[in-house]
């Protein structure tokens, strides 16, 4: 594991030995290993460096100083410490609105974005004049949010009880995941005094959560990415059976705004699937077919 240094240190993990990697930034109460798979699944020469943004797994966990800019700046800092002039940036939810700010504010060091279920547009309009449709689609967003950052402040008695809060009623333990998963799940809980508590901040998402709502780029702000775009999408929203986050239109704006030179979508994954198991294998396909395009 790697720290890079600054005023609030980062954790990094690194798979491959390429000189360039592929820089990954996971969501909003995620951490690194959240790129397990597709680190696995990534053919040489191709690497990857995943990093635990502020707040998140074992990098530092200031009070306050959140928001896309400063994850931008660390991202900055991140390719800095790597040497690298130039990234290709891959994020997964909220991690792809930090990719997209961080093309927005530092064209120079960004090549190329992979924005995995992530980087919609910002809708400037008033709740009154919103659609059905789209009051649904905000409902789900909520109750998705609410229910990853309930988590952040219970301590659980063990890993097993971790599980139980993700998979309800499936009695698992860290032996019947695939290790993808185990390891992931592993990484995501600290000890503490009576148990077991998810490293991500409760702060930090909070304070993250409204600056991706209100001040993400809108479709027009997004038009000044100028680097090749590729899109991976899961076909279900948070809950198995829901809408896509990325909705139709969501997705015809992005095409309008950005330079998408691929769009895949995965079929029968979750948002939170999508990076593991089978389709977690599809998606660093996704991802590395789009690297040898651009190469």
């Amino acid at each position: 594991m790697d720290r890079v240094p600054g005023d609030v240190e980062l954790a990094m993990g690194r798979a491959g030995q390429g000189p360039n990697p592929l820089v990954c930034l996971h969501g909003i109460t995620a951490q690194h290993r959240a790129f397990n798979t597709p680190a696995r699944h990534l053919s040489p020469p191709h690497s990857l460096a995943a990093v635990d943004l502020r707040g998140r797994g074992d990098s530092d966990k200031p009070e306050t100083g959140y928001g896309l800019d400063a994850h931008a700046s660390d991202v900055v800092r991140v390719l800095d410490y790597l040497g690298m002039e130039r990234a290709i940036l891959a994020g997964h939810s909220m991690g792809a609105f930090v990719a997209l700010q961080t093309a927005l504010r530092h064209p120079d060091r960004v090549r190329a974005l992979v924005l995995l279920d992530g980087g919609w547009p910002r809708i400037e309009i008033s709740p009154e004049d919103l659609t059905e449709e789209q009051k649904q689609e905000a409902q789900e967003m909520r109750e998705g949010l609410a229910r990853a950052f309930s988590r952040l402040d219970m301590v659980f008695q063990s890993p097993e009880d971790y599980l139980n809060f993700w998979f309800p009623g499936q009695n698992l333990t860290m032996d019947d995941l695939p290790p993808d998963l185990a390891d992931y799940y592993h990484y995501d809980l600290g000890k503490v005094e009576n148990g077991y508590q998810p490293k991500a901040s409760s702060r930090a998402a909070n304070e993250d959560s409204p600056w991706v709502s209100s001040r993400a780029p809108t479709a027009e702000e997004m038009s000044a990415v100028r680097c090749p775009v590729s899109l991976v999408r899961a076909s279900e929203g948070f809950f198995p059976g829901s809408e896509p986050l990325i909705s139709a239109d969501a997705l015809a704006t992005m095409t309008d705004a950005l330079d998408i030179r691929s769009d895949t979508r995965l079929e029968g994954a979750n948002h939170y699937s999508m990076l593991f198991g089978d389709h977690g294998q599809k998606a660093a396909q996704a991802i590395e077919d789009f690297l040898q395009r651009i190469e």
